[in-house]
């Protein structure tokens, strides 16, 4: 190993809060968070904070056995009853998390969710200090991977009630049960540091010493940085020059869960617009117009790929090396670039909503590829969908951007796998999931998804049910997939060490070590 530990690393958002219940994307955070799994780079769970745990007969209780030598950042040991706060936190209406929706399947969480019962009828208690329960109100199979992803940390309730509403606001106001803490000395909202958090139950196998963060507001002040030295990990955003850095020593492309959709707004105020979205053969016009394997190759560069489906690939495979979850699903043709199809299907459902011509609206996230995918998109649906405009509308990054209200038609999002099932996608375009902005409902599919999520097991009866409610999903286009995007990075060739997630959260730098 080198005598000089120090990574350093570049944001493109400054550091608003610590608090994990008003994070959408954990980042560069959640190497200072750890909850009672942990993923590795295989996609399996390993037991972190818990030392072991017994599951009842029917599947539905977990008794979590805790290690009694967890500190927080601070010296305080990490207890079980800062799991039962951080939960019910999670889902208290005056914090709700952003992602809360994953506590569904827990005892009570729906119903909490829904303004039903209080935070505190949550299915999770601690009978003694070092023992967790969690109750669910059905098996679920998926359950260590979600406990893997960092919104299932615990947080300490001393400190909490301690600073009251300056609570994470700043890293004084934070502790950390992760293997690195935000350093109070020198940080700011653009430039923040993390070191080893002393306390750590692994800090035998912590080697940095130190993480620089620094916020960059543009790629040439980024660029600069990495040429200089002054910076370990340089994303490259679009797909210039991708061919030349391609050769590099420092080039990595990592593949992600993640997945870039096209929703629709069928419940606007236009009912014009409405008449039409509403219709699926609107909706598959639209999917068939698109020529994805040239919107890869124009927006992302060759290392993406073009959706096969709403579920990532990669993401699952089945049972005794069976094929990969997303080769296997079905109604891939709802996804077929098929542009004659595309404009008879068009012109009937312009006829049915008794019109010849259709302004829609489309939005994007403010960023380099997403501004270039909706232009894209524009060009192929007008060129291909008669009597079509669409205008533009860019949207900014908000903490919470799937709680910002529906502005327009179509909507571009990035949806990503928060643990290793399908059903980490699958569940987010259910009637009542908080991530379905376009509304979009269908009993069949709600019953499908209730069904995968009540199996005890990942047995192949749970697999071909997900393949089932996949087949509605895209028979009907509910939403409409269009990109998985690939990650791309130079990386400092002497970093090693660091496990690169495809789901969760993507860097874990707990294991991570610069070479002479």
């Amino acid at each position: 190993m080198a005598n000089h530990q120090v990574l350093n690393l570049a944001s493109n958002h400054p550091l608003t809060t610590l608090d994990t219940d008003k994070l959408t994307q954990f980042g560069r955070l959640n190497n200072t968070i750890e909850g009672l799994y942990q993923a590795n780079s295989n996609n399996r769970t390993t037991l972190a904070l818990a030392k072991k745990v017994k599951i009842s007969a029917d599947k539905t209780t977990y008794t979590f056995t805790l290690w009694k030598d967890s500190y927080w950042s601070n010296g305080d040991l990490i207890t079980a009853p800062d799991f039962v706060f951080a939960w019910r936190r999670a889902l208290a209406p005056k914090t709700k998390a952003p992602e809360a929706d994953l506590f569904d399947g827990i005892k009570n969480a729906r119903e909490i969710l829904d303004g039903q019962l209080p935070a505190q009828a949550l299915g999770v208690s601690a009978p003694s200090k070092f023992k967790l329960v969690v109750q669910l109100d059905h098996p679920m199979a998926e359950l260590p991977q979600k406990l893997a992803y960092p919104l299932f940390g615990p947080q300490n309730q001393r400190i909490a009630e301690k600073y009251g509403k300056r609570y994470a606001t700043k890293p004084r106001y934070q502790v950390y049960a992760g293997p690195f803490m935000v350093t109070t000395k020198g940080s700011t909202a653009n430039h923040w540091h993390m070191v080893p958090n002393p306390h750590y139950w692994d800090r035998q196998h912590v080697y940095l010493s130190r993480i620089n963060v620094k916020t960059y507001h543009t790629a040439d002040a980024a660029w600069k940085a990495y040429d200089n030295g002054k910076l370990d990990e340089m994303r490259l955003l679009g797909k210039a020059d991708l061919k030349y850095y391609e050769k590099q020593a420092d080039y990595t492309a990592r593949p992600y869960s993640k997945m870039l959709l096209l929703n629709y707004r069928q419940h606007g105020r236009n009912a014009q617009v409405n008449h039409v979205l509403q219709q699926k053969r609107a909706r598959l016009a639209i999917s068939h117009a698109i020529d994805r394997k040239a919107l890869v190759k124009q927006v992302y560069g060759n290392t993406s790929l073009t959706a096969q489906g709403v579920v990532p690939a990669g993401l699952s495979r089945g049972l005794k090396g069976t094929a990969d979850f997303a080769a296997a699903q079905p109604e891939q043709r709802a996804l077929a670039y098929q542009p004659q199809v595309a404009k008879r299907e068009w012109r009937l459902a312009l006829k049915r909503a008794h019109t010849d011509r259709l302004t829609l609206s489309l939005s994007y996230l403010d960023g380099t590829n997403s501004a270039a995918a909706a232009k894209a998109l524009r060009h192929q649906l007008e060129k291909h969908l008669p009597g079509l405009t669409l205008s533009l509308k860019e949207r900014e990054q908000t903490i919470n951007t799937l709680a910002a209200p529906v502005n327009s038609d179509l909507t571009l999002t990035t949806q990503r796998a928060q643990y290793a099932d399908p059903l980490a996608i699958l569940s987010l375009f259910t009637s009542n999931n908080s991530a379905n902005i376009g509304h979009w409902s269908n009993k069949t599919y709600d019953r499908l998804i209730d069904q995968a999520s009540n199996a005890p097991s990942f047995n192949s009866k749970r697999w071909h049910t997900l393949l089932a409610a996949d087949g509605v999903l895209m028979k009907e286009q509910g939403v409409t997939p269009l990109i998985q995007p690939a990650s791309t990075y130079l990386v400092n060739p002497k970093l090693n060490g660091v496990i690169y997630n495809t789901i969760g959260t993507q860097s874990n730098f707990k294991s991570a070590y610069f070479v002479k």
